[in-house]
């Protein structure tokens, strides 16, 4: 698999482009990006791009503009709006969500003590963009079952939202019959606090509440995680934590997976995984597959803490009907590997390397892949982690084993990092990306530029196509790819001091 080029010169990728597929954000809107985000649909296909500019401030306001790009980079909508700015408190968006044509953005808040320079959570808030009638919301908090708007005057804040050490987060949704937003709560110092999941309508009116934790206490009590939303169930894990008599370590009781009914909020199944005395500990991840759950994840014998690497057995497959039944239930040991590679029966490779789990990917014939790194910690030199080569394991239907494929890593000192994946062809291939750094062995002293290398990865019926394409750029620009449509690779080109800040879509051929 290629990325089609007309021309490598002294910029990235140089190729006659459709229009509407390069933009330059510097021109788009006046002022610093200081936020952005990659939107995806109920598919999880990718539905479009938000940028937020901060143009001016003064001492009580800040002018924002927020520019929506579609998946094809044509802009949609922007607008102008305002922004309190105080002393000493710091704030800022860190995740937005789609609902519809609605994006909802979560914004924290935090105090910064001007002699200690310390930060503590003040708190959260959310508003919403209308894509479709271009208008951005006030800033809104939920407290007590109801939602008020955010206090914007400085000394009312402090005093209204002194000592709060929750926040909330808020997820959009659009399945295609309502759409709507899920609120749930996270509480740094007192988890055993967190009560329950609530679902609201576009208009914020409570549809439902799942109370996943309604007698929690600091000994004992419940905790959620969303693992994955479909068309018509929720599903969650819930993993419920005593304290340890000696030491006071958190351990799980329990830990199961909840599937919830979209338009009730009512359990469908709870389908325990672990449970105090299991065989194994295990790592989870889903996907709901025509109307069937698979479960994937690596094992190793039962701890009531957690899944531990350093004793890996191998990867396993579970898989639930509708009434949350098992109807097929693999594990692999390393042994099923060894004629394919050198692996201990703990998961451990040449120099004591740990194949440690990266991305899992779900086809839809039901069939697996899993791309996994070599990992150690160099505690006795650096005492920090220390990675070489992915290897990616296929697994066929059936969850025996497929190919096994290593993909080489450049061998310096930099680690290289996973960035992201896009499925293709109707879920039936994945292309996954990672940046490679080298620096080039000859270089002197005093021009000792790194090298970077985009690696490009495709798996189409189990079988494993790379590539290396090397990200060489202007002097003193920077070259970030990030997420873009199906077949598509997003190169953003940037350079601060020229006020240059360029993406393009550039196409990848499979």
């Amino acid at each position: 698999m290629k990325i089609k080029t007309t021309l490598l010169i002294t910029c990235l990728f140089v190729t006659i482009c459709a229009c509407g597929q390069i933009q330059d954000l510097a021109k788009l809107a006046n002022g610093k990006i200081v936020y952005n985000s990659t939107l995806y649909d109920s598919n999880e296909n990718l539905y479009g791009y938000l940028y937020i500019y901060e143009r001016d401030a003064d001492s009580q306001n800040k002018t924002m503009e927020y520019v929506f790009l579609d998946r094809n980079l044509n802009k949609v909508s922007n607008k102008e709006f305002t922004s309190k700015q105080y002393n000493n408190v710091l704030s800022g968006y860190y995740d937005c969500t789609l609902m519809g044509d609605y994006v909802i953005m979560n914004k924290i808040y935090y105090y910064r003590n001007s002699f200690t320079g310390i930060s503590k959570l003040l708190l959260s808030t959310f508003q919403t963009i209308s894509l479709k009638d271009n208008t951005v919301s006030a800033e809104f908090k939920y407290e007590n079952n109801q939602f008020t708007e955010f206090i914007s005057d400085y000394d009312q804040m402090k005093k209204e939202y002194k000592g709060l050490e929750t926040r909330n987060y808020v997820r959009g949704f659009n399945n295609g019959i309502f759409k709507g937003f899920f609120i749930t709560e996270d509480n740094n110092k007192k988890s055993y606090l967190e009560k329950d999941v609530q679902l609201f309508n576009e208009k914020k009116e409570l549809l439902w509440k799942y109370e996943y934790n309604p007698n929690g206490t600091e000994k004992q009590y419940n905790s959620f995680n969303f693992l994955h939303v479909n068309k018509n169930t929720i599903y969650v894990a819930i993993s419920n934590w005593t304290k340890g008599d000696f030491g006071g370590v958190m351990n799980i009781n329990e830990y199961a997976i909840v599937a919830l009914d979209l338009q009730s909020g009512k359990e469908k199944y709870k389908y325990v995984l672990e449970r105090v005395g299991s065989e194994y500990s295990h790592t989870l991840r889903v996907k709901e597959i025509d109307n069937k759950l698979y479960i994937t994840g690596n094992y190793s014998p039962y701890k009531k803490t957690d899944f531990t690497l350093d004793q890996n057995l191998g990867f396993y497959k579970i898989v639930l009907n509708e009434n949350g039944n098992e109807i097929e239930k693999k594990y692999t040991q390393w042994s099923d590997f060894t004629n394919q590679i050198e692996v201990d029966e703990r998961g451990r490779m040449e120099k004591n390397f740990r194949l440690r789990p990266i991305k899992y990917f779900f086809f839809k014939d039901g069939s697996i892949s899993i791309l996994t790194e070599k990992y150690k910690f160099d505690a006795f030199w650096t005492g920090l982690p220390k990675t070489t080569d992915y290897v990616l394991f296929n697994m066929k239907t059936d969850f025996t084993p497929g190919e096994v494929n290593t993909i080489k890593k450049e061998l310096s000192h930099y680690s290289a990092e996973f960035l992201f994946s896009q499925y293709i062809k109707d879920q039936t291939g994945v292309v996954f990306f990672y940046y490679d750094v080298v620096k080039d062995p000859n270089a002197s002293l005093f021009n000792n530029t790194p090298n970077l290398l985009l690696g490009i990865n495709t798996i189409i019926n189990g079988k494993l196509t790379e590539e290396k394409i090397p990200l060489t750029a202007k002097k003193k620009y920077s070259i970030y790819p990030q997420p873009a449509k199906e077949g598509y690779i997003m190169l953003r080109e940037y350079n601060e001091k020229d006020k240059y800040n360029q993406i393009r879509l550039e196409k990848l051929n499979y």
